[in-house]
């Protein structure tokens, strides 16, 4: 019996070569039959037994224990392959020939430092730091000797030989002076970003990897001792730049060597400005836009200098990640070309620059506006700057750290609602007090809810709005039962309505209409989100256009009934002015006595003030939410002509694969699609018959289809127009989103554009009806420069 036989350990062949495996069973066994090694007093060298043995074992076979099973198998390691083992990586490697301190031409460090922020971009772009930064040799060796001390932090060996540069020796200060410090700017740049960035808005893995495999990245060391450093860089910069001008030497290798210098000094003041501006991330806003904008002016200078770097490759290593505590297999290294490092910068400086302005906002509405138009970029804003976002917006549950939420949520359902003044200011012997107080608990921590979901990233922020909407659908039914209590109808006087006809006069019910339009709100959020991710197959579109149509036209129903109990609301306090104002003449004048119904104390009308801003609000609601009707009726329309001219498989036909009619039907993919809605009680999804019956084509031409689209688009197209011509009075967004507000209207013309070229190229190719026949045209989905809700559809006739 061999060595490994004795062990409990036998060959066995691999599964594709169909041999059975033999296993030897040892007699002495403990608890669920694993083997008990032998107990020796001494450890024994079986090096010689072992490569022995294991000459015995051809390639493919596996040496194991009788109770290895598969599942050990997702644990077990390959032995020398580099896929599987990252040790192997740093035995193959031969980054260990590149030195370190050894120095550098001009043009190789610039090459290094500019490799090094790109490599920075690309973790903020969703890397992780073991394929960007710690890929760098220099990184590694400074983090290695890193004892706590800055001065620790060099490019020296395991001797802690420090390298000395020597202003005579050019080459050793670019390396140990500037390369040096820029390096040490790297690390503390990317610890603050780090820090900054473990927020709940942020998806580790997904949107971008913190790990730092057990690396200090100077956490505790300041950033004035960093800046402190840069700045002596740049000023030795600057006096060698002095010193070769007055040499008076015109050669290129003179003007090269300038150039480089140029680019030493512009790139260590852009990271000191970075430094500063993250160190300074939560303090006043207007000291770090300063900050950020002086960041942006060094741009242009650091991308001139660029041209004169000269590659050197093997200062950046996959191996490093054999040298980390990682339990990954290796990966590559992400890289990013330094122009796309750039515009990746620009993109971080900008969008940084954009959320400091969310402090200058007028009204709640302002600020889900741009929540909103925030959340619709493209390309996504990075994920410091989401997180950014929220940190700004909510401090200490506190919005901006100086209102709490609850007062935000009254704010939000004034400026709405505009509901009595009374309300919220009950007392505590009310009935209705303690139920109120539990409402606005629950209404904060929904509310709170919706603007953290508003930061993710795209795909997640439709997943979270989908379990978001439960939440609001509980909080309407307290709402509904709080507002239907005798006590709290006196805040919810019956209005006469304008139709004659009416018997019962209509409610405000302010509560459950602010938490409905909310609701609402979301659902459209996650219908139309699904064309913007391209969720939904084109077989899918006209089915969920029609569903987004419906709920559009229940919002659009219920921001006209607010709006026309603030009319009535407004006309009744009006009335009421007028009607005191006589009383009192008519009693001066006539001395008789009058007598004035003076409302209760909980039917207070609103104030004028609160009556205007409620209307410029619901005004620019009205407009948004007409315009996305009118152009989802559009698109439907275009969809419904597809359908007919056989472009695109109707939902509500059979499958086409006749063996999966026993468990696909069009009903069932009918409630798999609406599955996100199926629990919310109001508005209720409409039957999958009645669909069925409205979307019935068979008694349409494809040409007066066509002729609904194109018209229903130019009306949207035409009151996006008027949204952007609202009196400065009639906005709802004077202040923070001017310009979030016109990014929405001129993305939305830019769909109603192109869905009407498209109308006219399938209307020039005259298809026939070929209901339930496939037609030989091309669609594809176009999603740059339109906006998000509204992809436009590209027609061609296939190749």
């Amino acid at each position: 019996m061999s060595t490994l036989e004795a062990n409990g350990l036998s060959p066995m062949f691999n599964a594709a070569t169909g041999s059975d495996p033999t296993i030897v069973q040892r007699p002495e066994t403990g608890p669920s039959n694993i083997p008990i090694p032998p107990v020796a007093p001494n450890y024994v060298n079986i090096t010689d037994v072992f490569a022995k043995e294991a000459q015995k074992i051809r390639p493919g076979e596996l040496a194991m224990l009788e109770t290895f099973e598969l599942v050990n198998a997702i644990n077990a390691l390959e032995i020398m392959d580099l896929k599987m083992d990252t040790g192997l990586l740093d035995m193959l490697s031969r980054d260990k020939e590149f030195d370190t301190k050894a120095n550098r031409a001009a043009r190789k460090v610039l090459w290094v430092m500019d490799e090094l922020f790109a490599m920075e971009m690309s973790w903020h772009t969703g890397g992780a730091l073991s394929q960007t930064v710690f890929t760098c040799l220099y990184i590694e060796q400074a983090l290695k000797n890193f004892n706590g001390c800055v001065s620790s932090a060099h490019f020296g060996d395991e001797s802690n030989d420090v390298p000395l540069s020597s202003d005579e020796d050019l080459e050793s200060v670019f390396v140990h002076v500037v390369l040096r410090e820029f390096v040490l700017g790297i690390i503390k740049t990317c610890d603050l970003s780090r820090r900054r960035l473990q927020c709940n808005e942020i998806m580790e893995d997904e949107d971008i990897v913190t790990q730092t495999y057990s690396l200090d990245l100077m956490q505790f060391v300041p950033v004035s001792k960093i800046c402190s450093g840069l700045t002596e860089a740049i000023n030795k910069m600057k006096r060698l730049k002095t010193e070769s001008e007055r040499q008076h030497v015109h050669d290129q290798e003179t003007e090269d060597l300038l150039g480089c210098i140029d680019g030493f000094i512009v790139r260590l003041e852009l990271r000191i400005l970075s430094l500063k501006a993250l160190d300074l991330a939560d303090d006043a806003p207007e000291k770090q836009i300063e900050l950020l904008a002086g960041t942006g002016d060094l741009i242009p200078t650091v991308v001139s200098t660029h041209s004169l770097a000269e590659p050197l490759p093997v200062a950046f290593s996959i191996a490093i990640q054999g040298r980390l505590e990682c339990g990954m297999p290796p990966r590559p290294k992400v890289e990013m070309s330094f122009g796309d490092a750039i515009a990746t910068l620009e993109r971080l400086i900008n969008g940084t620059r954009d959320v400091l302005r969310i402090h200058d906002y007028g009204s709640l509405g302002d600020v889900t506006t741009y929540f909103e138009e925030f959340a619709m970029r493209r390309p996504t804003e990075l994920p410091y700057v989401r997180c950014q976002l929220f940190k700004r917006f909510f401090v200490h549950r506190k919005i901006f750290g100086k209102f709490p939420m609850r007062d935000a949520v009254i704010a939000d359902i004034t400026d709405l609602c505009c509901p009595s003044p009374a309300l919220f200011a009950i007392d505590e012997s009310h009935p209705c007090r303690q139920a109120l107080d539990l409402f606005l608990t629950r209404a904060e921590v929904c509310f709170e809810n919706l603007f953290s979901i508003m930061c993710h990233n795209r795909a997640r922020l439709r997943q979270r709005l989908c379990g978001a909407i439960l939440d609001w659908d509980s909080l309407q039914v307290d709402s509904e039962h709080l507002e239907s209590s005798v006590e709290m109808l006196q805040f919810s006087a019956l209005l006469p309505t304008v139709q004659k006809s009416s018997e019962e006069g209509m409610r405000a019910l302010p509560l459950s209409s602010w938490v409905y339009f909310r609701k609402l709100q979301i659902m459209i959020w996650i219908v139309f989100m699904g064309f913007e991710l391209d969720i939904y197959r084109l077989e899918e579109w006209p089915l969920m256009l029609w569903y987004g149509d419906y709920i559009l036209g229940v919002a659009d129903s219920h921001v006209a009934r607010i709006e026309t109990i603030l009319e009535i609301t407004a006309g009744m306090q009006q009335d009421s002015t007028t009607h005191s104002t006589k009383s009192r003449k008519s009693k001066k004048n006539k001395g008789a006595t009058s007598i004035s119904v003076t409302p209760a104390s909980g039917a207070l009308p609103p104030s004028q003030e609160s009556i205007i801003r409620t209307r410029m609000w619901l005004a620019g609601l009205r407009s948004q939410i007409g315009v996305y009707k009118e152009l989802c009726h559009g698109y439907m329309c275009f969809m419904a002509a597809l359908v007919l001219a056989g472009c695109v498989r109707s939902f509500t036909a059979s499958p086409v694969d006749p063996s999966k009619k026993d468990y696909t039907t069009p009903e069932l993919l009918y409630k798999l699609r609406l599955k996100p809605f199926s629990t919310i009680g109001v508005p209720e999804i409409p039957s999958f018959e009645t669909y069925q019956r409205l979307s019935d084509l068979r008694d349409w031409q494809i040409d007066s289809l066509l002729d609904n689209a194109q018209i229903t688009v130019n009306r949207a197209r035409n009151m996006a127009n008027v949204w952007s011509k609202l009196k400065p009075e009639q906005q709802i967004n004077a202040n923070l989103v001017q310009e979030s507000s016109a990014k929405i209207r001129r993305s939305l013309t830019r769909s109603c554009v192109g869905t009407n070229v498209a109308i006219s190229v399938l209307r020039q190719m005259k298809l026939e009806p070929r209901f339930g026949e496939e037609n030989k045209l091309k669609l594809s989905v176009l999603h740059d420069n339109f906006h998000p809700f509204f992809p436009v559809l590209s027609v061609s006739m296939k190749q």
